[in-house]
């Protein structure tokens, strides 16, 4: 059976971001693994062009949006639905509203 091994964040869209002013910083949470995907503000849309490898084991990334007084959680992907494929998820969360696209790269398992 495969096994999520890659993910490539694309297109991220900023509608509207979650902090009230400046713009939001969004990392992605493999495991215990952060990396950092841009800071947005309302209206921004760009090809971000993020990899990171995903850790056996791994099967899901979580976005965040950083904030000194503690991240915020976006959304929780399921690593293992529908891989090799590209896909778009919608953010809905407080005030924040984003469209992500990704792809999760798989592997057979050893």
């Amino acid at each position: 059976m495969p096994r999520p091994s890659l993910v490539r964040i694309g297109v991220v869209t900023c509608i509207a971001t979650d902090d009230f002013t400046g713009s939001d910083t969004l990392v992605a949470q493999l495991g215990g693994d952060r990396v950092f995907i841009g800071d947005f503000v309302a209206e921004d849309s760009r090809d971000v062009g993020v990899e990171a490898s995903i850790a056996p084991g791994i099967t899901e990334l979580t976005i965040l949006e950083e904030d000194p007084t503690g991240d915020d959680e976006l959304i929780t992907i399921d690593l293992t639905r529908d891989m090799d494929v590209d896909r778009t998820v919608g953010v809905l969360v407080g005030d924040a509203r984003y469209d992500i696209s990704f792809k999760v790269i798989s592997e057979p398992d050893p």
